[in-house]
């Protein structure tokens, strides 16, 4: 049987004192150099720009280098840094974007935008627009135009006129108060946001609580409190406004006690009374 020819292309280096079966074995075992996927890590982020923005944001590619992506996380670990979100965030911090404000409207000529983030970032942006009481849009507009601003982009940002801020509130509340909340706001046609607020309002007045807080008036809900709640409890969310929350912070502060405790007892005496109306 002829002997098989070697690939005259194949080229084998063999260090002095070794043979070619040890080189070949070497290679064999050697383990490849494979480069980790890192698209896995990122998050799918989308927002709606107005045309403003979206201009400003080819002028900063072109006036920057970067690309897009470089850009958002940029503006948006800026705008993290400006509100003192911390720069590290816990391996199990929410990344859901806070829908925009209530009865806000997109205009038609917006421009849908959708980046992969750095899961810091996304939770950064996440931490953000719920402190600004902003939805997920809105903040990734406000973050873009402050590092625009910051690294002397050419354009401006017409500034659209928003509904008064609006504050992320999140309280536990009693799984029964949970109950009679949704089943109300179904019964009379009525959203739990609106339940939620004004029932906070009447409760605060009745405590003697201003109707209209003064300017400048905490809004920063207590950490700590009286805890009286026992039994199953339910998450409930709110966009208060800012004189609602200020007014939340108030009765809080004066009763000692938590804002969960203050919602949940409010929510049960207003639902007291909702209860003796007619369906809507």
């Amino acid at each position: 049987m002829p002997r098989k020819q070697s690939d005259p292309q194949s080229v084998s280096f063999v260090e002095p004192g070794s043979s070619p079966a040890a080189a070949q074995a070497g290679r064999a075992e050697r383990r490849l150099r494979v480069r980790e996927v890192q698209w896995t890590n990122l998050h799918s982020t989308t927002a709606r720009l107005d045309q403003d923005t979206d201009d400003r944001l080819t002028a900063a590619v072109e006036h920057t280098g970067k690309g897009v992506q470089d850009i958002w996380e940029a503006a948006i670990n800026l705008l993290a840094d400006q509100h003192e979100i911390r720069k590290r965030m816990p391996a199990g911090a929410d990344l859901t974007l806070p829908r925009p404000i209530e009865n806000r409207t997109f205009d038609e000529d917006t421009v849908k935008a959708t980046v992969r983030l750095t899961r810091n970032t996304r939770a950064r942006l996440a931490a953000a627009a719920s402190r600004l009481g902003l939805g997920g849009s809105e903040a990734v507009v406000e973050a873009l135009n402050a590092w625009f601003d910051q690294q002397s982009v050419p354009g401006e940002r017409t500034v659209p006129e928003r509904p008064p801020t609006r504050h992320f509130t999140k309280v536990m509340i009693g799984d029964a108060t949970s109950e009679r909340l949704g089943r109300e706001s179904k019964r009379l046609k009525r959203t739990a946001q609106s339940v939620v607020e004004e029932s906070i309002n009447r409760y605060a007045s009745r405590h003697g609580v201003p109707e209209t807080m003064p300017g400048g008036s905490p809004v920063t809900l207590p950490r700590t409190g009286r805890a009286s709640r026992h039994g199953g409890t339910a998450s409930a969310t709110a966009r208060l406004t800012a004189n609602t929350r200020a007014r939340l912070v108030s009765v809080c502060e004066l009763q000692s006690r938590t804002a969960s405790d203050v919602v949940d007892e409010a929510l049960s005496d207003y639902l007291d009374h909702l209860e003796t109306l007619p369906p809507a």
